[in-house]
């Protein structure tokens, strides 16, 4: 088929969707296909990072979205001040949804990795450019992971939330450790993580440091007075860097957010430990590191995910309380288990570009998985 116009709409609070969309822009150009835009929800809290705007080489276009406001330690995420944040800027979303409205029409397809706007915008203005949705959310939503754990109310705010940013498109596509069947129910086909091009080469070693990604300056600090007592080395990434944390004793070296930077320290560590995002937990399994996944307060999804990566083998659920018995004894993923990952993980282009393809020219036919 021809080369398809492509538009990305991409959340702007996770790195792990930016880190998506650099990946599918990078096999979509590979197949002859042409990123020609993308937009993008901007934080206060959370500005949209170097690597991505020069890295993902089209336009970059950013509006107003409900963002993720952190607690008054900012460790985990304030349900109340996020709340009163949406409703302060409520006014401001509406021209959002505009704005993809307006930036979606001249092309041939467009990619929402999860943003609730541009469901929004599809449920408020007619469009006839297709929509495919991609993101691991939406695996929540498989029969075979309704006995994932937790109160059923958070999650099934957690669900509404998938669905919502998915409205009207065509085709839902969740993105997930391991393979599972379509679940045509729920209109949902299953694909591999969306990874960065390049792990493979990383050269991988045991460099005696804990590797660390803070979401909010909060669990920084944590990692801190943990390095403090331990008095292992740690290398952190953070918000702002060394600049966001206090003063640090030796060993404890801070780094402000850096994609190239982070996945060469995330081949050197002995073990990692980070918030529960999707993402992160596919990079260090792919590179056989020892994992301690430790949920942000505030949002269940990284329970339901953490909850996912055990039940795949990928990683270990839990606190930087649990950070001495994971230090003094980490467990490394079995050889198989990861080589079956980077097999799975290597189908990642033929499926994604061919589900975007399909989409593009409303087939519903799937290969065969």
């Amino acid at each position: 088929m021809r080369g398809l116009r492509v538009a990305f709409v991409v959340q702007g609070e996770g790195r792990g969707h930016m880190t998506q969309a650099l990946a599918l822009a990078s096999m979509l150009r590979d197949a002859g296909h042409d990123v020609v835009r993308v937009m993008i929800g901007q934080s206060v809290h959370r500005p949209v990072p170097a690597y991505f705007l020069e890295g993902i080489g089209a336009p970059v276009l950013q509006f107003e979205a409900p963002v993720q406001v952190p607690d008054e330690d900012r460790r985990g995420v304030s349900v109340t001040r996020t709340l009163g944040d949406a409703v302060r800027r409520s006014p401001r979303f509406f021209q959002s949804a505009v704005k993809i409205a307006e930036n979606v029409e001249d092309v041939d397809i467009v990619v929402n990795l999860l943003d609730l706007m541009a469901g929004v915008s599809r449920s408020l203005f007619h469009s006839e450019t297709p929509a495919i949705a991609i993101a691991h959310n939406y695996l929540f939503l498989h029969p075979e992971l309704s006995d994932a754990p937790g109160p059923k109310r958070h999650r099934s705010a957690i669900l509404a939330y998938a669905r919502a940013t998915a409205t009207r498109a065509n085709r839902k596509i969740a993105l997930s450790f391991s393979p599972l069947p379509p679940d045509p129910d729920h209109g949902l086909e299953v694909a591999p993580p969306l990874l960065r091009p390049g792990l493979d080469r990383l050269p991988v070693r045991d460099g005696g440091y804990l590797l660390a990604y803070a979401l909010n300056s909060g669990y920084g600090t944590s990692l801190i007075e943990w390095q403090r007592q331990s008095r292992a080395e740690v290398h952190c990434f953070v918000e702002g860097g060394a600049s966001a944390l206090p003063r640090a004793a030796p060993g404890f070296h801070a780094h402000e957010l850096d994609a190239t930077s982070f996945l060469e320290q995330l081949a050197g560590c002995r073990a990692y430990v980070g918030s529960a995002g999707f993402e992160s937990l596919c990079e260090a399994h792919y590179l056989g590191k020892p994992i301690l996944a430790v949920p942000t307060e505030g949002q269940f999804e990284q329970t339901l995910n953490a909850w996912d990566a055990q039940r795949c083998g990928v990683a270990r659920p839990g606190s930087y309380q649990d950070l001495d018995d994971f230090w003094n004894a980490p467990s490394r993923p079995d050889p198989d288990d990861v080589r079956r990952f980077r097999a799975w993980v290597d189908r990642a282009p033929e499926m994604l570009v061919d589900a975007v393809e399909r989409t593009a020219r409303g087939s519903s036919s799937t290969r065969s998985r």
